[in-house]
């Protein structure tokens, strides 16, 4: 496995997987995981729209991964 950090993909054998596909896809688990703790404590009864809330963790998350992790 090389990673460039010239080149904006992961290079996985013959396939070119792009950078930012990595970084929303731990964004959205990391936003599935935090939902899955607040289940767990019952501090979900809190919030008013659910699915409203696990998107806009999942992009607040995502593009903070992606300032953080910049090829």
């Amino acid at each position: 496995m090389g990673i460039s950090l010239s080149v904006p993909e992961i290079i996985l054998g013959d396939f070119m997987l792009p950078w930012g596909m990595v970084i929303a896809t731990l964004g959205y688990l990391l936003a599935w995981m935090a939902v899955i703790v607040l289940e767990r404590f019952r501090l979900t009864r809190f919030i008013w729209n659910l699915p409203l809330f696990f998107i806009a963790l999942a992009v607040l998350l995502g593009c903070t991964l992606g300032l953080l992790f910049t090829p």
